[in-house]
């Protein structure tokens, strides 16, 4: 049984699932549009929804998440704002060996801003685990000790078990961990939500 230490990234056979962010406001006077953005992880972690009818993603006939969805009003997201939607996406170990960890980082790439402020935009957007916000990267949170949700003291999701977690947006540039009010225009930069997961190897290599 190989130790934690000894477990690896894996980072191959990814999936793709298309979507938009969105965030109802806590505290705002104005609002400005969505951000389109994807998520990737492996293909050993299925994405469905927590709640029967879904709220704030949309998902497919199998019942697995395609989109993240905007909430409060029709225009968005709300700028000068915090807007969390807890435990929104419902996270499942659907392979045949334990998850030691798993982890979220944003991506975001433009042709035309600066890199100060795609540093901005991956700043503002957060993984939240309950009320408990994730540092993002593989050197960050791992969601599986975070989580209230994650039974026992050990952080190990198990083939079959499922783990929540939600989405915020930190767009309060005085206390916030970016220096933005409001995102930049959604049709000038592209954001991906890498999932990155640790677990043991199994005896077929996988």
């Amino acid at each position: 049984m190989p130790t934690r230490r000894q477990t690896l990234f894996l980072l191959s056979n990814f999936f793709i699932v298309g979507g938009v962010l969105g965030v109802s406001a806590t505290t705002t006077t104005q609002s400005t549009s969505g951000a389109s953005f994807r998520i990737v992880a492996p293909d050993y972690l299925s994405l469905t929804a927590t709640n029967d009818p879904p709220i704030h993603v949309e998902t497919d006939a199998s019942g697995y998440v395609t989109r993240l969805t905007p909430g409060g009003d029709e225009n968005g997201v709300n700028k000068r704002a915090i807007t969390r939607f807890e435990d929104i996406v419902s996270l499942t170990n659907v392979s045949e060996v334990d998850l030691d960890g798993v982890y979220f980082e944003f991506d975001v790439t433009s042709d035309s801003l600066s890199d100060s402020t795609l540093e901005d935009v991956e700043a503002a957007l957060q993984v939240t685990a309950g009320d408990e916000v994730l540092a993002p990267g593989t050197d960050g949170d791992d969601l599986l000790d975070v989580s209230p949700a994650v039974s026992g003291s050990e952080g190990v999701l198990e083939p079959g078990e499922s783990v929540p977690f939600g989405l915020q947006l930190n767009l309060i540039p005085w206390t916030g961990p970016s220096t933005l009010e409001d995102l930049p225009d959604p049709g000038t930069y592209n954001a991906t939500l890498r999932i990155h997961v640790e677990r043991e190897s199994s005896s077929s290599g996988d």
